[in-house]
C-alpha cells in the first residue's frame, strides 16, 4: 500500500484526527457528508476542498461564509506546501507531504498561535485582503500574460489570483485548445516572492523561454515567453 499525503486536524493545539488524501477530491465542511466533518457553526456546510492534480495538492475555498486561511492569510485557491497550516473556523489542518522534510513543531505552534489571535475577521476586511488590499509590505507588482500567436493574439490576462490555470478545461482562465493539451496543463501561482509556473498534465509540455519545464515550479521573470501547444504568451509585470 502506497503512502499518501495527509491533513492533520487540530483544535486548540490538540490533534483530533489524521486524514490521508487518498482520493482526487477531499471535501471539508460542517455537514456529515464531507470527507472531513468539522461540526462548528463557524464552518460552512461545504467550506473548502482539497484537490490532487498530478503531483500538486490544491486547496480551494468553496465560497464559505467565514473564509479559509493558509498560514494566517485568506485564500481562495492555494497550492499546498509541506507544513502549511489551514485555518477553518477555530480548527486547523496541517498539510503533511510525506516526501518532504519535517518542519519543527514550534513552527506549527507559532503559526497556530498567530491564527488564534486573528481568527475573527469581517467579510469586508477579508474581501479587501483577497482583492489586494494588504499592507504595502505584503504587496507585489501585478503581472499579466499577453497572447502573441494564434487567433487570440493581443489578448491579455491579469494574474491577480493566487492560482491561474492554463489548459483546455472549463476551470482554466487561459484556454489552450488541442487534443494533447491537458485539462489543467499548467498553473501560474502568485506568491509573496513572485510568480511561478509549473506543468501539471497532458502530452503537450510547457516551455518557458524555449526550455521544457516540469512539475517543479520555476520563477517567471519579466518578458518570459510561455509556450503550450501552438500558443505563445508573454509574461510581463505591470506598472503599479
Amino acid at each position: 500500500m502506497s503512502i499518501v499525503n495527509k491533513l492533520v486536524l487540530r483544535f486548540k493545539g490538540t490533534i483530533i484526527e489524521e486524514y490521508p488524501l487518498k482520493n482526487e477530491e477531499t471535501t471539508i465542511g460542517r455537514k456529515p457528508n464531507n470527507t472531513i466533518e468539522i461540526d462548528n457553526l463557524a464552518v460552512s456546510s461545504l467550506h473548502a476542498r482539497v484537490l490532487q492534480i498530478g503531483n500538486k495538492t490544491i486547496l480551494e475555498d468553496m465560497g464559505s461564509t467565514n473564509g479559509t486561511l493558509v498560514n494566517n492569510k485568506p485564500v481562495r485557491k492555494h497550492v499546498l506546501q509541506h507544513g502549511d497550516i489551514i485555518g477553518i473556523g477555530k480548527h486547523t489542518l496541517a498539510f503533511v507531504d510525506v516526501n518532504a522534510k519535517k518542519i519543527p513543531n514550534e513552527a506549527v505552534e507559532e503559526i497556530e498561535d498567530d491564527m488564534d489571535k486573528t481568527m475573527i475577521i469581517s467579510a469586508k476586511d477579508r474581501e479587501a485582503m483577497l482583492s489586494g488590499g494588504q499592507k504595502a509590505s505584503d504587496q507585489m507588482p501585478l503581472a499579466a500574460v499577453q497572447i502573441i500567436t494564434g487567433i487570440q493574439v493581443g489578448k491579455s490576462f491579469d494574474l491577480n489570483a493566487s492560482i491561474t490555470s492554463i489548459g483546455k478545461g472549463d476551470i482554466c482562465k487561459i484556454k489552450v485548445k488541442g487534443l494533447t493539451v491537458g485539462k489543467q496543463a499548467a498553473i501560474i501561482t502568485r506568491r509573496p516572492n513572485g510568480y511561478h509556473i509549473a506543468y501539471l498534465e497532458g502530452f503537450s509540455k510547457v516551455k518557458v523561454n524555449g526550455t521544457t519545464i516540469g512539475s517543479e515550479p520555476i520563477t517567471l521573470k519579466d518578458g518570459a515567453i510561455i509556450e503550450l501547444a501552438d500558443m505563445k504568451m508573454e509574461f510581463f509585470l505591470k506598472e503599479s
